[in-house]
This record gives structure tokens, sequence and C-alpha cells, in this order.
């Protein structure tokens, strides 16, 4: 998702410094805010976003009625986690010219960024409506498919709906790949999609592909470490493989890569992804204190972990502490319940009851 921002706005800067409608001569005011625009661009692509903002900023000014100018102050207030302000623009740009595709799309990423999704979906089938060259849209239409099948699944267990929505996260895609092939996030999602409707081999397939475009891609390299440790059996390729993340993963995060708030949140739950995956091999090998370890690390990123706390109590079974095992186990049902983890709670009042805990 954060290369894809990245790659998307710098689109929409090609359109606005060499729009393809002509200017008159003796537009000056438009020929103003098309260089404010311009050095907006620039400014983006140092990942300078105060700069960059200012600059639009000063391009809607020069000239209230030029939509591009609306739409790339829209887009930046996006970035920056600014989401009044970027609906504000977005809408502005909508108005002056309502054939343009990116400020649908970029008024879609709005709503996904307030959970809002079936309101995203909305815009981003429009945008796909208006342009086929989409890409943000058709991988953003891919993560609420694929959020919905996986909250389908937790909820009810019923895999065929679950796979109906998780298909359709595949269209998009494979959709987005069309138009991109060479993203490396885009094949990465699409192996993830593959992975939970059981085409694991292609799933691989797409992991491996997304390294060999990008070496830097921490969530492809986690996706093979869970794909070695659950499909394969292999501790050695997995363990590798989710060390790799996180080292990838705490750089970026250490480092000052212009992510907003929201993008930095979800770096941080795909980090404890990785250590929840490196606690669970070491419990499988008998570890008890590494494992520990690493379960502590995700609730640091991740409170509301309920695995977490299940991988926890599974530890302290390894070291026969049973009375802190229920503690966790108990802690692990409270929040499967309360984030209506159906199949979790189910498994986790099983268990207590096998340990003859109320």
């Amino acid at each position: 998702m954060r290369k894809l921002i990245s790659i998307c706005i710098l689109l929409v800067v090609i359109i606005i410094i060499f729009p393809s409608m002509a200017l008159s001569a003796g537009d000056s005011q438009r020929e103003e805010a098309r260089v404010h625009a311009q050095k907006a661009g620039e400014y983006i692509k140092e990942n300078n976003w105060s700069s960059a903002l200012d600059e639009a900023k000063k391009a809607v000014k020069a000239d209230s009625k030029y939509p591009e100018g609306h739409l790339l102050l829209g887009i930046i207030y996006v970035k920056i986690g600014e989401l009044d302000n970027a609906e504000k623009e977005l809408k502005s740009a909508m108005d002056l010219n309502p054939d343009m595709a990116e400020a649908y799309t970029y008024m879609g990423k709005v709503y996904y960024y307030r959970d809002k999704l079936d309101k995203a979906l909305e815009y981003y089938k429009k945008a796909v409506a208006k342009g086929n060259q989409e890409v943000l849209a058709y991988q953003d239409m891919g993560h609420i498919y694929y959020q919905k099948s996986r909250q389908i699944f937790n909820s009810s267990g019923n895999k065929t709906e679950a796979n109906e929505k998780m298909s359709l996260a595949v269209d998009c895609y494979k959709k987005a790949l069309k138009i991109d092939p060479k993203n490396s996030e885009l094949h990465n999602f699409l192996g993830a999609a593959y992975y939970y409707t059981g085409k694991t081999g292609n799933a691989l397939g797409e992991y491996e592909q997304a390294i060999e475009l990008d070496k830097k891609n921490a969530s492809a390299y986690s996706n093979i470490g869970e794909y070695y440790f659950r499909e394969k059996k292999d501790f050695v390729k997995a363990t590798e493989a989710y060390k790799t993340a996180i080292d990838l993963y705490t750089k970026e995060l250490s480092g000052k890569s212009g992510f907003n708030q929201k993008e930095i949140k979800a770096k941080q739950l795909e980090l404890a992804l990785c250590h929840y995956g490196l606690g669970y091999i070491y419990n499988v090998q008998g570890k008890a204190s590494p494992a520990i370890e690493q379960f502590n690390k995700v609730l640091k990123l991740d409170p509301n972990n309920a695995e977490a706390y299940v991988g926890l109590a599974s530890s302290f079974e390894l070291t026969g502490d049973k009375q802190k095992a229920a503690e966790y186990f108990k802690k692990a049902l409270k929040l499967a319940t309360e984030q209506n983890n159906t199949a979790l709670k189910n498994a986790l009042e099983a268990k207590l009851k096998k340990m003859g805990v109320n």
C-alpha cells in the first residue's frame, strides 16, 4: 500500500505537469497554479510533505477552478492523515471535473482509512468505471474483499462464503497487476489471497516474485515464513524468513520513511505477526522461553491480539505452569468474544473446559 500511494501520486503529478487540456496563453492564473503544482510534485519526490502541502495550497489559491490542484491537495491530505480536508478537496476536484478517476480513487482511500469499507468500495468502483488505469483502486478493492473474507471466516467459519470474497480479492489484485506487472507489493497481496483460497503453490510463486522485484519487501518474507512453517513444516526456512522480515520492518519503522499514522500502525501489526510466527515455531519446538519473549513482543505492538495470549498460554503449558496458562487462555477468550472471533472463542472454551477451568 505504501509504495502504491507514492506511485499513484507521481502519476497524478505527471498529469498536472503535462496536462492533457490545452491552456490558454493568457490564462495567467492557470499557469501560476500549474507551476505551484509542479513544485509540489518535486517536493513529493523528495518526501517533503510539508513543502508539498504549501505549494499545493498555493496552486489552489492561484486558480480555485483548477481541478488537478484540488486533486493534488486532496492526495497530500490523505497522505498526511488529514482526512476531512482531503474529502473537501477531492469533492472540489470531482465537482470541477466529474470524469477525473483519480479523485474517486482517493475519496475511496479516505473512507478506507476511516474503516468505512462499503463506502470506500463504492468510490473505488466509480474510479475504475471512469479510468482503466486505477491501480490503487483495484488494489484497495482487493484489500477490502480480503478483509471481508477473513472476517466472515473468523465470525462464522463459513469457508464457502469466505472463499467467494477472497476470489474477488484475487480478481482485483490480478487487474491491478495487469496494469503494473512489476509491482512487488501487488504480487505479495495476490500471493496472500491465493494462500487463503488453498492455492499455496501459487501463493509461494507470487511471494518469490515479490522479493525478486524488491529485496526489501518485508511482508513477502513474512508470508514466506508462514508458508514454510504451516505448509512444509520447515522450521529452518520459516525462521530465517521471519527474522529477515523482522529486521526489515524494524529498520523501516525506525527510519524517517514518511509514513502516516495509519501506515505506521499497519506496519506495527505486520511486525507483530512476524514475532507471532516465530513464537509459534518455538512453541512447536518445545522452546518455551524464546516463545514467551516473542509473544510479549507481539502484545507490545498489538495489545489486543487474542492469538498472542493463546501463544503465551501454550508456552506456560510447556513449562508446566498450569495456573499461568489458564490465566492467559482466559484473557484470550475475553478478547475473542469481544472481537466476535467465534472460531477461536469456541476452541478456547473447549480448551478451558478440558483443563477443568471455570
